[in-house]
């Protein structure tokens, strides 16, 4: 699999759980990331950061070769984790309030995913925040997301 991003196989696990901060991400983010992989990340083979999908934008030609890399790798869409199971991936966005809003983003996500691995299977999808409603629960799981809610850091 030829993708951009931060992987981690499962030799660097342990280093996963110590971090405070991922790449890419902010301090909510990686908070919540943290939280998902000590009660998810076990499920994985290997676990992959900010992957960049889809085409980008076209690079002006005028620019130099690198501010053209810049601008395809800057455009393209970043999805915030990617958890590997064999070749089985589930794709996973971070927000503070889950909204229903995170279903376009991940739908969106998904196709983009079965255009360039095509031969692989239905990637899963998944939402991680801290709150949401009811009703935005029922329009993202009715559309086969799952959604893992956790509680506010405590603050002293």
């Amino acid at each position: 699999m030829v993708t951009e991003g931060y992987d981690f196989g499962r030799d660097r696990f342990a280093e996963l759980l110590l971090r405070r901060f991922f790449p890419e991400k902010t301090d909510h983010e990686s908070a919540l990331l943290l939280e998902y992989l000590v009660a998810h990340g076990d499920d994985f083979d290997a676990w992959r950061f900010s992957v960049r999908i889809g085409e980008g934008l076209t690079p002006d030609p005028e620019h130099l070769p690198g501010v053209q890399a810049n601008t395809i790798r800057a455009s393209r869409r970043r999805i915030d984790f990617v958890g590997m199971t064999h070749d089985q991936a589930t794709l996973v966005e971070l927000k503070t309030r889950v909204g229903h809003q995170v279903m376009g983003q991940l739908l969106s996500d998904r196709q983009l995913w079965v255009d360039e691995f095509p031969n692989g299977p239905e990637p899963r999808l998944v939402a991680v925040g801290r709150t949401s409603t009811d009703e935005d629960l029922r329009i993202l799981t009715g559309h086969g997301i799952t959604v893992y809610l956790y509680d506010p850091p405590v603050t002293e």
